[in-house]
Order: C-alpha cells, then structure tokens, then sequence
C-alpha cells in the first residue's frame, strides 16, 4: 500500500514539474476565446438533410452548412455571413424536384437590415443563388425585414417610413415583395415579381 501511494506521489510530481495542466475545455490555444453557437437548425426535405449552424463571433459571422442526401454528405461548407443568422428554410421554388436552401439574416444596428443567402443542391454540383436588386426597395425602406417561403415564392415584408419618422414608429405602412427563383447560367436568381402598380403601368 505504501508502495502505491509513493509511486502516486512521485507522479503528481512529474506532471507538476513538467508544466502541464488539465484541459477541462478541449481547447488547446488557452488564450483562444470560445466560439459560441447563436444559431442551430436542422432541416429535411425528401431524402436531404441539412445542418445549419452559425457561431456568434462579431459582426461577420461564420455559417456552417452540411448537406447530405440519405447517409451520403454531398457538402460541408462555410461561409461569412454579414449580421445575426435568424432563420433557415427548404424549399423547390422553380418546382424541378431538388432542394434549395435559403438562410436568412439581420445586420446588427438599428435598422436591422434583411439579407438572404441561398444555394440549390443539384445532382452534380451546388449552384449559388443571389437575389437580385436586394438594396433597390423603394422609397422609405429602412431594413426591418422579414422573409420567410411561401409556397414557390420568398416573400419579404418591411415597414415604409416617411420622412421624419423614429426607428420605432414607421408611418407608412409595410410592404410585401415577392421573388420567384429562375436559373441564371451556372447559378439562379432571385427575380422579384412587379407590383400592382407597376404592372399596371407596362
């Protein structure tokens, strides 16, 4: 007994003297600050699955998508994300059978602007989706987007603000935008669609 209590000693010892120390943590930069997790979804459509996972590291922010068809992971990939990640969403809005994936965020401030990042998982490859005309709104748009898919459409919906209103208290009522997704070479677009008064007036 008193053999196995020496040679425990004397391995304290050892270990004190050689400087190492325990890693309650599993990170090996100590002086590395945490990244923290603000965002985790996943979603499913048919035989796709995809997780989505957004690490709160400042303004600009890491995106973490795995794509995987059954068991098979087709792509992991990451990418920088301006603002907050606050929503993820499937869907086939050009209805040819293969799964788009739209994330959407919020940049920090005030006002809070929307923006969406998207991709479509084809048989042979993942094609970009960009939005097109995303900063031309129209006259009193002051971010505060929402969006979110409805059916075979992205729709978005903000306040209208008129001159002289507070952040908080838009006057002009809301707008709804509507974008239809068309291909665009190697990648798609998203199109928005007129509105009443401008079909009107063609």
């Amino acid at each position: 007994m008193k053999l196995l209590i020496s040679v425990f000693l004397l391995s304290i010892g050892l270990w004190m003297e050689s400087g190492l120390r325990p890693n309650l943590f599993h990170n090996n930069q100590a002086d590395t600050a945490p990244t923290f997790i603000a965002f985790e979804k996943s979603l499913r459509f048919n035989i796709y699955t995809f997780q989505v996972t957004a690490a709160d590291s400042g303004a600009v922010r890491d995106l973490s998508v795995k794509a995987y068809r059954g068991s098979l992971l087709l792509t992991n990939f990451h990418i920088r994300v301006d603002g907050t990640v606050v929503g993820a969403e499937v869907a086939d809005l050009d209805n040819n059978r293969f799964p788009e994936l739209y994330v959407y965020s919020a940049s920090d401030g005030s006002g809070s602007f929307g923006r969406v990042y998207g991709w479509q998982f084809l048989p042979e490859r993942k094609a970009d989706i960009q939005a097109a005309n995303w900063l031309e709104a129209g006259e009193g748009y002051m971010g505060h987007d929402s969006l979110w898919v409805e059916r075979n459409i992205l729709c978005r919906k903000f306040p209208i603000y008129n001159a002289g209103d507070a952040n908080a208290l838009p006057t002009g009522g809301a707008k709804m935008m509507r974008y239809r997704l068309q291909p665009a070479g190697q990648s798609f677009i998203l199109i928005p669609e007129p509105s009443a008064g401008e079909a009107a007036s063609r």
